[in-house]
């Protein structure tokens, strides 16, 4: 039976640290915490005073509770203090030589059965471990920043812990009213390592132009639901926080997934930090605020823009009659050809036309129509100069714009279902795609009371593109057996906000669709990136038809 810990310390006393003693002390326990200098631990008592005056002045903590937290708090600057504690934490910078010089001198001060454990975000618990005489009593707590506020700790164990010890600092975890995972040690554990993927994916699609910073946001907020964008995370993180957990997770990984942006080292170098500079992928009114004020990547505002009065629509499917009847609502005037391999002349005086058919049709439901390329042939026949021709299908855009002699007007749009924020409705342009065209787009997507986001035509624009990539990665962590659905679902909820875990959300989209954009993505890529090839276990769960979590198998029974 684990240890019960009752006493705790805590080394190193700026944010982090300052916040998991808040944690500890909010649970009951007398913690001590140490820092280097008076200075730095009146600067820990400062943070710690600041945070639960917050909660004060929110309803969260009374002023007798606020004080009674306060008085289980002992601010020390000697390691020595630390002797009676069951548990020490410590939360000093992410240089191992630097946190295995604090667990060397804690050897010679803490009791034999003592618990030692790093909140590293991303190094190594073994090699840390491996600075002490006991590294059986060595584990990783991974606290989440603001630790009072997410629920996740990340509980990692090495080869040499003792059972023992990381149970107790599970139970400890729980008992603080957390959500404990426990799992083996590798780089970036289970909640950085797939949000580093992410992020650095996300990177990619600006550095190479793909979607502007504030579309990319606006996508991933909007369109898959989350907290906030990557590169407003990234911001609030710090640049270089960022910069250090993506090496060290590349440094193990080796994946291009995890592979350094060089964007990023420029911009750490450059000192632009994000808001605690006042400088990142955005603007800040000041160092430190997270008040966004335009700069000279800010989009200009175009001013009135024209927009076409009649609208068709060609299809039958159910997004065709819903767009349909949303475009009518908007004050447009709507042709819809249900029917498209008929008669196309009555789109020849609308200035804009959606095709939106079944892309695998139902012979008893859907008219056989025209071939998607035929379509296009004759659209551009058909209808007016200067008349926008779009699909919402998965088709090529460029090669529409070929087939149709419409290189600036033709482009592809993909609606996405909407989320707690909105709904999002991407526009993907080619490089010869006009800028009155976009800016059409956007405007109608307005008018639809929807979320325009503009990308290049690339497989899965940019939604798509990084979460099935997310996903697919979640995927293959648990077929590495490296930690269980439960596990990731929630670390990712609780230690990153999402609305659900990504199993959860795979069931929620259904895996089969997961999978046939996975493997669009991947062929898109001419197989120069594998960590896009769909996971084995992704296509077993689709051939047999089996769901990841236990809810969605309940549901289906």
């Amino acid at each position: 039976m684990a240890r019960r810990i009752s006493s705790v310390g805590v080394v190193g006393l700026g944010t982090m640290g300052a916040g998991i003693v808040e944690v500890f002390a909010r649970g009951g326990l007398e913690v001590v915490g140490v820092e280097t200098t008076e200075e730095l631990a009146d600067r820990g008592r400062e943070i710690l005073q600041a945070s639960t005056g917050r909660a004060v002045r929110r309803g969260k903590l009374s002023e007798e509770e606020q004080q009674a937290l306060l008085d289980r708090v002992t601010v020390s600057t000697e390691l020595a203090d630390l002797a009676g504690a069951d548990l020490v934490v410590e939360a000093v910078p992410e240089v191992v030589s630097v946190k295995q010089d604090v667990f060397l001198r804690l050897d010679d001060v803490v009791a034999e059965d003592a618990v030692l454990a790093t909140n590293t975000s991303s190094l190594s618990v073994t090699e840390i471990a491996a600075g002490t005489r006991r590294p059986e009593r060595v584990v990783g707590m991974h606290f989440f920043n603001p630790a009072p506020v997410l629920r996740l700790v990340e509980v990692i164990t090495t080869p040499r812990t003792d059972p023992e010890a990381s149970e107790g600092v599970r139970e400890l975890a729980e008992r603080l009213g957390k959500k404990p995972v426990v799992v083996g040690d590798r780089a970036g554990f289970v909640a950085n390592y797939l949000l580093f993927g992410y992020l650095n994916s996300a990177l990619a699609m600006v550095e190479q132009g793909h979607v502007s910073r504030e579309d990319l946001d606006v996508a991933m907020r909007v369109g898959a639901g989350l907290p906030m964008g990557p590169l407003t995370l990234m911001d609030l993180i710090g640049l270089d926080v960022c910069h250090h957990i993506g090496e060290v997770i590349y440094g193990h990984s080796r994946s291009p997934l995890h592979r350094p942006s060089t964007m990023l080292g420029r911009m750490v170098t450059s000192g632009r930090l994000g808001r605690k500079s006042g400088q990142g992928f955005y603007t800040y009114a000041s160092a430190g605020s997270g008040e966004v004020v335009p700069d000279e990547l800010t989009p200009a505002d175009h001013g009135d823009v024209e927009v076409p009065e009649a609208v068709g629509v060609v299809g039958s499917s159910p997004l065709a009659e819903d767009l349909a009847g949303r475009l009518d609502e908007a004050g447009f005037r709507v042709t819809h050809v249900p029917d498209a391999g008929g008669d196309l002349g009555p789109l020849a005086s609308v200035g804009l036309v959606i095709e939106a058919q079944e892309e695998e049709p139902d012979p008893e439901s859907e008219p056989a129509g025209r071939d998607v390329d035929d379509l296009f042939a004759e659209l551009g026949e058909v209808t007016a100069p200067g008349t926008l021709l779009t699909t919402v299908n998965t088709y090529s855009g460029v090669a529409l714009a070929a087939i149709s002699g419409r290189a600036g007007e033709t482009t592809v749009l993909r609606v996405h279902a909407p989320t707690p924020h909105a709904q999002v409705i991407e526009i993907g342009r080619n490089h010869a795609t006009a800028g009155p065209t976009v800016r059409t787009l956007r405007e109608v997507v307005r008018r639809l009371e929807a979320v325009p986001v503009v990308a290049r035509d690339r497989t899965g624009l940019v939604v798509d593109a990084l979460l099935v990539s997310y996903l697919n990665d979640a995927v293959r962590m648990l077929d590495e057996g490296y930690a269980t659905v439960d596990q990731v679902d929630t670390a990712i909820r609780h230690g990153l906000g999402y609305p659900m875990g990504p199993f959860a959300m795979i069931d929620h989209i259904g895996a089969d669709e997961v999978l046939v954009i996975a493997e669009e993505l991947y062929s898109g890529s001419a197989g120069y990136q594998p960590h896009l090839a769909p996971s084995p276990l992704l296509v077993e769960h689709v051939l047999l038809d089996q769901p990841f979590t236990e809810g969605a198998a309940a549901g289906r029974g």
